[in-house]
């Protein structure tokens, strides 16, 4: 179905949104600024590490007759093993990488509620219109019996029940504004995007509602790349792990003494096989590995049984839509028709016609409810697959 609106202020469509939301929406420019924070802090694990500057000074007095200043300056560096450096750099990018993975699943997320928020208000503005047009045309009918009662053509009675439904429709048709308003202000507080308070929606651009979807093979979803990215990181901390010496320090240093000019040099290096430190973190490592693997597992096997049981709940959606549709036009083109024209030859009374009416509206009503729920199913589908719609 297609939604028109008649309204001054420029349209929108959805994909029009979603480029904005991913132009200038927070959250879009916090995963970009992460994306720079860790190509920052992967190049600074690679760097060396600084120089150590040691300068001593002291006044020496080794008996009465001789004194002096004494001093001495070095330098110290700790320079890491590369194959460590590069495997702790790796490490980090691999965590960096899966957290930005997680966060773009986060905007993924909000972008699909997003659609189905536009979905949602253009079918309550839909149901606003269609039921404007029924309010437009009793309104009109209750202007013709008034008429009639003048003339003592229908009775009080039957004007009083007129006079009350009318009365309901009008404050049930403030329901339905209400209803647009909420499901728009909904949609905006989403994007929080000032933007979208100045346009009003195309609704030309909604999803037709069908049965059969046919999906590509799907990649791996991005909290599934996220846990790969995690296992590699534990594969880099074992092999991290696995030298005999995690860095080594060199030193000089210059000592002027009283009787003596001293030059000495330095190396130390901490021997890894002497303590079971790296020993145990291997096989931290190693469990680690395991459980990101069996959480992957579990991950896919819920996805795989996700995304049958949406696809079943569309189908039911769908079928239940097309159970309604059926019913409404059998209403519409056979029934209400039946009732006016009974009502108006005084065979129906007016409550039969009313009720009839009322039935029909509900029958709208719940049309409604049901095309929300297929799009609500349809954008988690969405998600979960993570195709893009």
């Amino acid at each position: 179905f297609t939604c028109t609106i008649f309204l001054h202020a420029s349209e929108v469509t959805l994909n029009e949104i979603l480029q904005k939301v991913e132009n200038e929406h927070p959250m879009s420019k916090s995963i970009e600024a992460y994306k720079n924070a860790y190509t920052s802090q992967n190049r600074a694990l690679l760097s060396n590490e600084a120089v150590i500057l040691s300068i001593e000074s002291a006044y020496a007095k080794p008996n009465i007759d001789k004194s002096k200043y004494e001093y001495a300056v070095g330098i110290e560096q700790n320079i890491v093993n590369p194959v460590v450096k590069r495997s702790m750099a790796k490490s980090a990018s691999y965590i960096n990488e899966a957290e930005v993975l997680e966060q773009k699943e986060n905007f993924l997320i909000l972008k699909n509620s997003i659609s189905f928020l536009y979905h949602e208000n253009c079918l309550d503005i839909k149901d606003e219109e269609e039921y404007k047009k029924s309010l437009l045309a009793f309104e009109e009918l209750y202007k013709k019996k008034a008429k009639a009662y003048k003339y003592a053509e229908i009775s009080k009675k039957e004007l009083l029940q007129l006079q009350i439904e009318l009365k309901r429709q009008k404050n049930e048709y403030k329901r339905y504004l209400n209803r647009v308003k909420i499901s728009r202000e909904n949609l905006e507080s989403k994007t929080i995007l000032p933007f979208l308070k100045e346009k009003t929606l195309s609704c030309m651009d909604i999803k037709p509602i069908t049965k059969d979807f046919s999906f590509e093979k799907m990649k791996d979803s991005l909290y599934e790349q996220s846990l790969n990215k995690k296992i590699q990181s534990t594969q880099s901390d074992f092999e991290r792990y696995d030298s005999l010496f995690d860095s080594f320090t060199l030193s000089a240093s210059y000592q002027n003494e009283i009787d003596t000019d001293r030059f000495t040099f330095g190396l130390s290096i901490p021997l890894n096989f002497t303590s079971s430190y790296n020993e145990q973190s291997q096989a931290a490592s190693l469990y680690k590995k395991s459980a990101l693997e069996y959480e992957k597992e579990e991950f896919v096997l819920k996805k795989a049984s996700d995304i049958k049981l949406l696809r079943q709940e569309l189908i039911q959606s769908f079928e239940d839509i097309e159970l309604s549709l059926s019913m409404l036009k059998q209403y519409e083109d056979e029934l209400l028709p039946l009732v006016e024209r009974g009502y108006r030859l005084g065979e129906d009374s007016a409550i039969e016609y009313l009720l009839t009416r009322r039935e029909l509206l509900n029958l709208n009503k719940e049309l409604t409810k049901q095309r929300k729920e297929y799009y609500k199913t349809l954008f988690e589908l969405y998600r979960v697959t993570q195709i893009k719609d």
